[in-house]
C-alpha cells in the first residue's frame, strides 16, 4: 500500500511564503494558561542552566566501554534547552531568553556532529575509526534520527525568531541554514541511506517516519526555491511510502508501544506536516491506514502507565494525551479521543516538560486541550494479523478483571525479542506473568553478535517452553504459522514449532490463549521426535505460592495440567531500568517441567 504516488505537489504544494504552521488552528488560537505556566518555569530555570559540554574522549565511550548514555544526555540537553526557552520566548516576547538561545545555537552549530555515537557505529559502511564521527575527514554527513530532530529545531528555531535572532547578531540565521544544509539536506539529496531500504544493511522501522518528518518540516520552513522545495517534497514522500507499504493494514506496531510514538505517531506528524504544507489540499490523516496506527495504542493499553510490551519496549510509559486526542479528532476516532480524555483526568492533565523529539508535535500540542472524561474509549478485544499479536480484556472497567496478550511471529522483527508464542496477565490492572522488557540500551543491545547473550533478549526469559535444552532461534524462520483467532474474539491459536531449531527435536507444537467467563487458559500440545525434558517458563511477577499442581500469584490462582514438576527461582534484575521499570529488584521465573514424548499441558489463570 502506497499513500503518495499519485499525488501532484505541483498543483498542490504551497511556496514557502503562503506556507503556515499549524494551519487547521482556529484564528487567536492560544496555548491554556497551565501549559504556558509549565514552560515559562521550566525556562526560568534553564537560564541559570549550564550548558553541557560535549567531548571527544564522551563520544568514544561507546566503543570505549558501551556506554552510549552520557553523551546523548548532554546533547539531547542542549536541544531540550533550546526548544524550551524558545517557547518561553514566544509566550513572554520580552526578549529575555534570547541570549541563551544564541549561545545554544552557536555550540550546536559548532558541533563536529550531529549523529549519537552509538548510531554512528551502526551505519558506516566502512569506517576508519568508530571511536569519532568521519565527519572530521570531510565525509558526507550521515543522517541519523537525532541529527535530523536537530536540523528540524535550528529550522524551526529560525522561522520562529529569525528575525529577533538576527537583530541582536546579524546574519546567525545564514549560520543557522549552512549547518542545517550541510547536515541534513544536502546529504539527504545526494545519499541513500539505510533508513530509506538502501544497502546491504538496509531496513524500514520507525526511523523512517521519524527522520521524514524533520525533512519535511526542515523544507516547510526554510526552502524558498520553489523547484528544490518540490524536489525534497516529493523524494521525502517517495521514502515515507516505502514505511507506509510495509506496515499492515491493522496498524499494529511489531516495535511494540514505546515505539508507537516514534512510528505510527511519526507518521501521523508526516501528514500533518504535508497537511501544512499544502494548506489542507493533501490530506491522509482518515487514511484507514492511518486510522488504524494511531487506533493501535487504545487496544495495547493495560491501565495505569502499563502497556502490551512485547519486543524492546518498556512495560510502562506515559500515554501522550494531547497528541492522542487530536489524532481521534482528526481521524474520525471518537472512541480514541475518549480514551484520551480517560488518561487526561486520570491523570489531573499532568503536564511534562520538553522532551528530546518530536518539536513540531510539542509545539502544536501547546494549543491542544483534552477535554474531561465521560466515558467510553475502552478497547475490549484487538487482533492484529499483521504481526500476529492479539489482546482480550475482561469487561468495560480498565482497573478490573484480567487482561490477556499473546503473540505469534517470527524472531527477526524489528526490535526483536525471541519470543514466539509468548504472552502476558494481568489482573485488575496489576501485572501477574509478564514480559520483563528491555534494558538500558549500550553497544551490546544492537550487536548481532552479542544481543541474544542478554537474558530478556530470549526465549528462556520469556513465558515459553525450552525443549530438551534448547532454546527458540533468532532469525525470520524461526517462526510461528497456522495462526487462528478466535471467532469469538477471546483469543488466539499458533503453531511455534517452527521458532526452534532442528536440535530441539519438535515434531508439532501448538498454543492455545484464550480469555473467557473471567478464566485465562493457555494449552500446549506437544510432540517431540524423541522423550526430552520441557520447561515451560513464566516470568511471574509475585513470589508463587506453590502447593502442589496450583500456584498462588498474588491475587490470581494458576492451575497446571499435565503431570508438570512446578519450582520457582528469583530472577534478580541487573539493570536498572527494569528496576525502575517493575519497581522492585526483581521477580520470579516459574518452571514447569516434565520429561515428554507428547502431551497435552494446560494453564489456568482464576
Amino acid at each position: 500500500m502506497k499513500f503518495f504516488d499519485r499525488i501532484n505537489l505541483t498543483k498542490t504544494l504551497l511556496p514557502l511564503s503562503d506556507f503556515k504552521l499549524f494551519c487547521d488552528l482556529e484564528p487567536g488560537a492560544s496555548i491554556p494558561a497551565e501549559k504556558r505556566n509549565k514552560i515559562l518555569t521550566d525556562a526560568e530555570e534553564m537560564l541559570g542552566e549550564e550548558i553541557p559540554q560535549l567531548l571527544a574522549t564522551t563520544y568514544a565511550r561507546y566503543v570505549r566501554d558501551g556506554n552510549r548514555s552520557e553523551y546523548e544526555n548532554k546533547q539531547f540537553r542542549r536541544r531540550i534547552m533550546l526548544k524550551t526557552l524558545t517557547q518561553a520566548e514566544l509566550i513572554e516576547n520580552q526578549g529575555r531568553y534570547l541570549d541563551k538561545i544564541i549561545d545554544l545555537i552557536w555550540l550546536i552549530a559548532e558541533e563536529t556532529t550531529w549523529v549519537i555515537p552509538a548510531h554512528n557505529y551502526g551505519l558506516y559502511a566502512a569506517p576508519a575509526s568508530y571511536l569519532l564521527p568521519r565527519d572530521v575527514e570531510g565525509e558526507t554527513h550521515v543522517i541519523d534520527l537525532f541529527s535530523s530532530e536537530t536540523g528540524a529545531v535550528l529550522a524551526l528555531v529560525r522561522y520562529l525568531l529569525g528575525d529577533k535572532l538576527d537583530a541582536i547578531y546579524p546574519k546567525i540565521t545564514r549560520r543557522m541554514d549552512y549547518v542545517v544544509e550541510k547536515h541534513i539536506l544536502i546529504p539527504f539529496e545526494r545519499e541513500l541511506f539505510r533508513w530509506e531500504g538502501y544497502g546491504p544493511h538496509a531496513f524500514i522501522n520507525n526511523w523512517n517516519p521519524w527522520i521524514i518528518g524533520n525533512i519535511l518540516i526542515i523544507t516547510a520552513v526554510t526552502v524558498g526555491n520553489m523547484n528544490r522545495r518540490l524536489n525534497l517534497t516529493d523524494r521525502a514522500l517517495y521514502m515515507l511510502d516505502k514505511f507506509v507499504d510495509s506496515y499492515p493494514l491493522d496498524g499494529g506496531c511489531d516495535e511494540g508501544p514505546s515505539y508507537w510514538t516514534a512510528a505510527a505517531a511519526a507518521l501521523y506528524d508526516c501528514l500533518e506536516i504535508l497537511y501544512d504544507m499544502t494548506g489542507g489540499r493533501e490530506n491522509f490523516l482518515n487514511h484507514e491506514l492511518n486510522y488504524n496506527m494511531c487506533d493501535y495504542i487504545r487496544k495495547a493499553f493495560i491501565s495505569g502507565d502499563y502497556v502490551m510490551n512485547f519486543a524492546d519496549a518498556p512495560a510502562k510509559m506515559k500515554i501522550p494525551y494531547d497528541t492522542i486526542n487530536r489524532m481521534g479528532r482528526r481521524t474520525g476516532n471518537a472512541e480514541l479521543s475518549r480514551f484520551a480524555s480517560y488518561i487526561a483526568t486520570r491523570d489531573g492533565w499532568t503536564l511534562s516538560g520538553q522532551g528530546i523529539s518530536f518539536f513540531y508535535r510539542s509545539l502544536r500540542n501547546q494549543y491542544e486541550v483534552t477535554p474531561a472524561y465521560t466515558g467510553g474509549g475502552n478497547a475490549a478485544y484487538a487482533a492484529f494479523p499483521g504481526i500476529s499479536v492479539v489482546m482480550v480484556r475482561e469487561g468495560e472497567d480498565y482497573d478490573h478483571g484480567f487482561y490477556f496478550a499473546m503473540k505469534g511471529g517470527h524472531n527477526a522483527e524489528s526490535h526483536n525479542h525471541n519470543d514466539v508464542g509468548n504472552f502476558v496477565v494481568y489482573r485488575d490492572g496489576k501485572p501477574v506473568i509478564i514480559d520483563i522488557g528491555v534494558g538500558t540500551y549500550s553497544r551490546k543491545t544492537f550487536s548481532p553478535e552479542e544481543r541474544y547473550t542478554i537474558p530478556a533478549m530470549t526465549s528462556p526469559y520469556h513465558n515459553v517452553p525450552e525443549i530438551g535444552g534448547v532454546a527458540q532461534g533468532v532469525g525470520a524462520g524461526f517462526r510461528s504459522e497456522n495462526t487462528v483467532y478466535h471467532p469469538d474474539n477471546l483469543g488466539m491459536s499458533i503453531d511455534m514449532d517452527k521458532a526452534y531449531p532442528p536440535e530441539a527435536g519438535v515434531d508439532f507444537l501448538n498454543r492455545s490463549g484464550r480469555l473467557e467467563n473471567g478464566v485465562i487458559t493457555v494449552t500446549d500440545s506437544i510432540r517431540l521426535t524423541e522423550e526430552k525434558p520441557v520447561v515451560f517458563h513464566m516470568i511471574a511477577f509475585e513470589k508463587p505460592e506453590i502447593d502442589g499442581s496450583t500456584a498462588k500469584l498474588g491475587p490470581v490462582t494458576l492451575t497446571v495440567e499435565g503431570g508438570l514438576a512446578m519450582e520457582a527461582e528469583f530472577y534478580e534484575f541487573d539493570d536498572v531500568r527494569f528496576n525502575n521499570t517493575w519497581g522492585r529488584d526483581g521477580v520470579w521465573r516459574l518452571k514447569l517441567s516434565a520429561t515428554v514424548l507428547e502431551g497435552v499441558f494446560r494453564f489456568t489463570f482464576r
